[in-house]
């Protein structure tokens, strides 16, 4: 059984950029759209020119999220930006975003939508 330090050594020597999907302060947006010039943009463009040459990702459970050693592996954070209705505080306002709700998502669909967004941003 691998642990999580042997599967982040594996995926480097691969030069294997690690996403973990996690609503977190630090996290960036899946992708951007910018009203002004009409473009989205994505992270993982900087991907291709960081020599990477491929991706793994990391997806927490719908309750409780990443682990903390999962958290540790992950060489950046990604969210899937939500917009919908629900009661919510400033818990729920992570670097200036204002939109409250629920935060869950089934991680099968979160998954669908993450690597929607990889394959359109690196063009597959």
């Amino acid at each position: 059984m691998w642990s999580h330090a042997d599967v982040k050594e594996y995926l480097d020597e691969k030069r294997v950029r690690i996403y973990g999907i996690e609503i977190m302060e630090n996290a960036s947006p899946i992708m951007q759209y910018d009203r002004e010039t009409g473009v989205v943009k994505f992270p993982f463009e900087a991907e291709c020119e960081g020599g990477w040459s491929g991706s793994a990702f990391i997806f927490g459970n719908e309750g409780q999220g990443l682990s903390t050693k999962q958290r540790e592996i992950c060489d950046e954070f990604l969210f899937i930006p939500q917009n919908r209705g629900g009661s919510g505080g400033s818990e729920d306002n992570f670097a200036g975003r204002d939109k409250v709700g629920s935060a869950s998502m089934n991680v099968a669909c979160a998954a669908a939508v993450v690597l929607q967004a990889y394959s359109v941003g690196r063009l597959f």
